[in-house]
């Protein structure tokens, strides 16, 4: 996103803090109506710009005109991550030109790689998201100090001189998270007292080594930070106090997702999540297609977004099953609250010296990874540093043959270091898991062993 304007300069991200921060106490009632009038602009510009919608509204005989309540969001056909693959050019809007574009690319547990389109008005707006749940916790991204262990690589010249992270724009540590090991540990911990950050933000996958080296080696920052924002992974109660009795600070278990259709937070009263009506619409749906609403209830979550015109995506099926929290909360917000998401379970890699190092944040990288003409992938490990990519290719990589297959494995090998060696295959087709799911870590160590 170099050639982009900094999204956090842009009107369009200083409107829509001011505008959640204004309508996060509306009453259900107006909430609703915002959600109405969204999901008409939303389906008007589908029909007009969208051919997967357009052509689908004209099959079926409706205008966006139709669309009288939110019930009429059932007018359209649930979709999955298959359903965009097949035909990926026609949920991208007309004229959309990929070179003034940004892209993400999302896998999540099930392996089936896919790429999102989104115009810099999008990440502003994806912006303003986080930085509102950052005000909800007294915090923002301008004036606090921060660490970010996520995915990001960090320059060789640093690596070898054992400084395995940046600091960017003063207030903020960039860490990775691929070179945590008991040896260096202390030196991370080191780092996070040097920068005295409010907050840290990262994915559970990325954190707990480091919390678990923490508690072992009674590392102990000296002065603890006051949240750890954690996202994009599925949590147990376990790894949740592991981690907030290492840095002696309180989790924020977040939930989004790299299609940018929902988002849900805590707030200081409840670890309830709270999923932010003014974003998109979620469903909670059961195994016939039902909506659920009864506390306790499962379901898949099901996303209409309304920030990415660019990518729309509406009755997206995400694949995570969460319960149907209580009604109400001490905060004030009327939000639909989410008590628990399942199906989110972060998964490690071993390298050669017995290091547990996190897959996820990896092969599903936004700026290193590109999966372009992957269907599907599994990456099988019996062996301490030692990864096998199955690919399932689409006709063009087949065609690529061994030039593909090693392309795929450098850009891993890159990103993991020298303390793993990556190979890759093709199969025709992928095995699915006794409940119908591609799983894409096929682990065949004991990892625990590595926490020891």
């Amino acid at each position: 996103m170099s050639h982009f304007p900094n999204p956090l300069h842009s009107p369009v991200f200083v409107e829509r803090v001011c505008f959640l921060a204004e309508s996060q106490y509306w009453s259900s009632e107006r909430l609703a109506e915002l959600q109405l009038r969204k999901l008409q602009l939303l389906v008007r510009h589908v029909e007009y710009n969208v051919p997967f919608y357009r052509d689908f509204m004209r099959r079926e005989g409706f205008m966006w005109r139709d669309i009288a309540s939110l019930q009429d969001l059932r007018r359209f056909p649930l979709i999955d991550k298959k359903t965009i693959q097949e035909q990926p050019d026609a949920f991208r809007m007309d004229g959309a030109k990929v070179d003034q574009l940004v892209h993400r690319t999302t896998g999540g547990s099930t392996g089936t790689p896919l790429t999102v389109w989104a115009d810099i008005d999008y990440v502003a707006r994806d912006k303003a998201n986080t930085e509102h749940y950052m005000q909800v916790f007294g915090l923002d991204v301008f004036s606090h100090r921060s660490v970010r262990l996520y995915g990001d690589r960090i320059d060789t010249d640093l690596i070898d001189k054992g400084e395995f992270w940046k600091t960017e724009e003063d207030r903020k540590l960039v860490m990775s998270p691929y070179h945590i090991n008991r040896d260096s540990a202390p030196g991370y911990v080191a780092a996070i007292d040097r920068h005295r950050p409010m907050y840290i933000h990262t994915r559970a996958s990325a954190v707990l080594p480091l919390a678990r080296y923490i508690i072992e080696g009674r590392l102990w920052l000296e002065m603890p930070v006051r949240y750890i924002f954690c996202d994009g992974e599925f949590l147990t109660a376990g790894q949740r106090r592991l981690i907030e009795q290492a840095f002696q600070a309180r989790l924020v278990n977040v939930y989004g997702h790299t299609e940018g259709a929902l988002v849900g937070h805590p707030c200081r009263f409840s670890d309830t999540l709270h999923f932010m009506p003014q974003v998109g619409i979620l469903e909670l749906l059961d195994a016939k297609g039902n909506e659920v609403s009864t506390p306790g209830a499962k379901g898949e979550m099901t996303a209409t977004g309304f920030n990415n015109t660019v990518f729309p995506l509406i009755r997206y099926r995400t694949g995570d099953i969460a319960i149907q929290g209580e009604a109400g909360c001490a905060c004030g917000r009327n939000y639909r609250l989410i008590a628990e998401v399942e199906g989110r379970m972060q998964d490690y890699v071993v390298d050669a010296n017995g290091n547990l190092v996190p897959l996820a944040p990896a092969i599903f990288n936004y700026n290193d990874m590109d999966w372009k003409g992957v269907r599907e992938f599994k990456v099988l490990q019996e062996v301490r540093g030692l990864l096998s990519f199955l690919v399932e290719p689409e006709e063009e990589m087949r065609q690529r043959g061994d030039i593909a297959l090693r392309q795929l494995c450098q850009r891993v090998g890159a990103i993991l270091g020298p303390n793993f060696q990556v190979s890759a295959s093709f199969v025709d087709t992928l095995p699915k898991t006794a409940i119908g799911k591609y799983r894409y870590l096929d682990q065949r160590l004991n990892v625990q062993e590595s926490f020891r």
